[in-house]
């Protein structure tokens, strides 16, 4: 019985792991991975989904300096951020209860009570989301505004962290 319970434990725990997620576009409602939209002939709206906030904004602005390399830009300037989640933890609880009757209308005995719960279990196992999105001018220099960005250099210093297979 102990040991059903702990295997469940476990399983349960490595469900609700976050490992970082592979770059790449998304796909379904609330998926992880990027979207983009254009709006003008030189402006983008770039979103990233992902379990964790930094991971989110990195790979928004990689997302930003593709699209400015894709298009012949050198460069693009964010003009509007945003940051926002989709869930929150979800709470496991386990309970084991072990002790002893003593009398009553139950009789008296030992008895083992062993329980576990999961506060709802599909957000549990999808776990908490967070995107951002960025809307960006592509631009052909940059500038002394810190809000340019060398599309070069993003490319460059953000690499993708990948699922292993």
């Amino acid at each position: 019985m102990r040991l059903l319970f702990l295997s469940m434990v476990a399983c349960l725990m490595a469900a609700c792991s976050s490992t970082p997620a592979g770059y790449g576009p998304a796909y379904g409602k609330s998926a992880i991975g990027y979207e983009n939209t254009r709006l003008q002939q030189d402006r983008f709206r770039v979103s990233y989904t992902s379990k964790h906030v930094n991971e989110s904004r990195d790979y928004a602005l990689l997302r930003a300096a593709q699209i400015a390399d894709a298009e012949n830009y050198s460069h693009f300037k964010i003009f509007y951020a945003d940051t926002y989640g989709t869930g929150g933890r979800s709470s496991v609880s386990s309970a084991v209860r072990i002790g002893r009757r003593f009398g009553g209308y139950r009789g008296g005995g030992t008895y083992v009570d062993v329980s576990a719960g999961v506060h709802d279990v599909a957000q549990a196992l999808k776990g908490e989301r967070v995107t951002e999105t960025i809307e960006v001018q592509l631009l052909n220099q940059g500038g002394s505004d810190p809000n340019i960005y060398e599309a070069s250099s993003i490319i460059k210093y953000i690499q993708p962290r990948m699922k292993a297979p």
